[in-house]
């Protein structure tokens, strides 16, 4: 009876122990890992919160470029600031089709979603600016709503009808 009984001990002891080892990796692990990229969140929210700063210093330095008219390119096409680019002459803006607007605004109506044309957001420069309108493919949908209004986005549009916008900073690889 005393040996079953010391068994016993001896089986709780060694799984107490193995339980604390367990523990102990995996606090280890947690500070001497990187995490794991499948554990994050997976809409846009979380990536924007940390890309913001950058893509404002980026929309900076375009708008920059953009005053100088010394164009950064992407894929080939050169590249506007939107508050740039809505200063421009109607001929001006025609030598601009095809080209590449950089957007930094906030979200300013809700979202009309269509299976056809995708997504379509009101977005302003300042609260108190007028609003103009952009067009995302409809993949966009579930980041945009998770946004809501008032949310600060940047985004590349084709001119000049500010559609087949792909969204900046929300994680998504290109």
């Amino acid at each position: 009876m005393l040996l079953i009984v010391l068994q016993k001990a001896c089986v709780c002891v060694f799984c107490l122990c193995v339980l604390c080892l367990d523990i102990y990796a995996l606090g280890n692990a947690a500070v001497n890992e990187p995490p794991n990229p499948f554990s994050f969140p997976k809409d846009g929210s979380y990536y924007l919160k940390q890309y913001a700063p950058m893509l404002r210093s980026y929309v900076e330095q375009v708008k920059k470029q953009s005053l100088e008219q010394d164009y950064p390119y992407y894929d080939r096409r050169p590249v506007i600031e939107y508050s740039v680019y809505r200063t421009y002459t109607d001929s001006q803006k025609l030598q601009w089709r095809g080209g590449i607007v950089l957007i930094g605004a906030y979200m300013a109506e809700f979202i009309k979603y269509s299976h056809l044309g995708g997504v379509g957001i009101g977005a302003r420069l300042t609260p108190n600016d007028e609003s103009f309108y952009l067009s995302f493919d409809g993949r966009y949908l579930s980041d945009l709503e998770s946004f809501g209004l008032g949310q600060e986005i940047f985004a590349y549009c084709v001119l000049p009808r500010f559609d087949k916008c792909i969204m900046l900073g929300i994680g998504e690889e290109w």
